[in-house]
């Protein structure tokens, strides 16, 4: 679980690095690029969307990873105790 744990945050961490890299002149800071018959050729809009989903998901596994392992360590998180006393 730790090397999945570990290439998760890899993953991330590069998504994240390639997001804070984009400028207004970079791939995917741009709007999208069409040619002359009205095709999309260069989908800007697209590749940004599918960095900030992969990020969104990444982060996703990455929770369910934390709470796996912490159930696999015995620390399965908060609970609470209810007493019902009658009266």
């Amino acid at each position: 679980m730790a090397t999945y744990r570990a290439n998760l945050l890899l993953r991330r961490d590069a998504v994240a690095a390639e997001l804070a890299a984009m400028t207004a002149t970079a791939m995917g800071g741009m709007a999208n690029v069409k040619s002359a018959d009205g095709g999309t050729t260069i989908d800007h809009v697209g590749y940004r969307k599918s960095l900030l989903e992969e990020l969104r998901s990444l982060n996703d596994e990455l929770k369910r990873v934390a709470e796996l392992e912490a159930v696999e360590s015995g620390d399965d998180g908060p609970f609470e105790i209810e007493t019902i006393m009658d009266a």
